[in-house]
């Protein structure tokens, strides 16, 4: 599922293909499911003619801030993606939404498991801070007024915005804390070496483009198609059973929140 570094890193390419400033022409919805609770009829009335002045991101979502009320709030989920086309297009065979701009630039949204969302709004509501920009003395107030897990905290987007199941793990490992430790017991140095963990971690996935870790169709790549860099740069996650980079110890499996977990036995006590 793409998290915030995948979802920032289309969002800055976006830019950089020069999606901001242009007119939402026409738009052609595929999959009617990408757009509820509205019909595609009256999402497409909705958005058409709109100028999308700015696109910004929060959490896992992003968003196109569109002239006139409502924005359009993008959220990828599991497989979401886009890329461009100019001039006439052709549907892609997992294209769910296509959004053709003015001066003939084609916005295409790839999602081949069908979960990711578009949604009409001002602004994602329910979500905490966004990862990139909380500081450590938010980080510090949210994280004392719960006594929950940790790596079932970090996924929730109330109490963060932005981190997914790889940065969870990965932050965790940094952190040298176990996934199943209680927000309540941490010392205040272990609170910073858990912001420092998570701010560093998805500031280090950005600047590597995102993670890709397996091959399928519906693994995330970024708008040109290309793979994340970070993938290297993993340490525990989707690494059961295979050596601790710095103890060497197999690192453990178990679910938490519903989700697989990863981590190190000796180095997360």
């Amino acid at each position: 599922m793409p998290e915030l570094p995948e979802v920032e890193t289309i969002r800055r390419q976006l830019c950089t293909a020069g999606v901001q400033g242009r007119v939402i022409e026409k738009v052609h919805i595929e999959w009617p499911r990408t757009v509820e609770p509205l019909l595609p009829t009256a999402f497409c009335k909705q958005v058409t003619g709109r100028k999308i002045e700015r696109l910004s991101r929060h959490g896992k979502w992003m968003i196109f801030e569109l002239d006139g009320e409502n924005n359009l709030l993008v959220h990828l989920r599991m497989t979401g993606g886009f890329y461009l086309s100019e001039g006439a297009f052709k549907k892609g065979p997992h294209d769910r939404a296509i959004l053709q701009l003015s001066d003939g630039l084609n916005l295409h949204f790839r999602d081949p498991r069908k979960f990711g969302r578009f949604r009409l709004g001002a602004f994602p509501l329910g979500l905490g801070p966004d990862a990139m920009e909380i500081g450590a003395r938010q980080f510090f107030q949210t994280l004392e007024k719960t006594n929950r897990g940790l790596k079932a905290l970090l996924l929730d987007q109330s109490f963060i915005a932005g981190v997914g199941n790889i940065y969870a793990d990965e932050a965790l490992f940094e952190a040298r804390l176990h996934p199943e430790r209680r927000a309540g017991s941490l010392h205040d140095d272990e609170k910073l070496a858990l912001y420092t963990a998570v701010t560093n971690v998805i500031r280090s996935a950005v600047e590597n483009g995102g993670t890709s870790l397996g091959d399928g169709q519906g693994n995330y790549v970024d708008l040109n198609g290309n793979s994340g860099g970070h993938r290297e740069k993993v340490k525990v996650y989707g690494r059961a059973g295979q050596p601790c980079v710095e103890c060497g110890a197999p690192l453990k499996k178990t679910t938490l929140a519903q989700r697989t977990t990863v981590f190190c036995a000796h180095c997360q006590k």
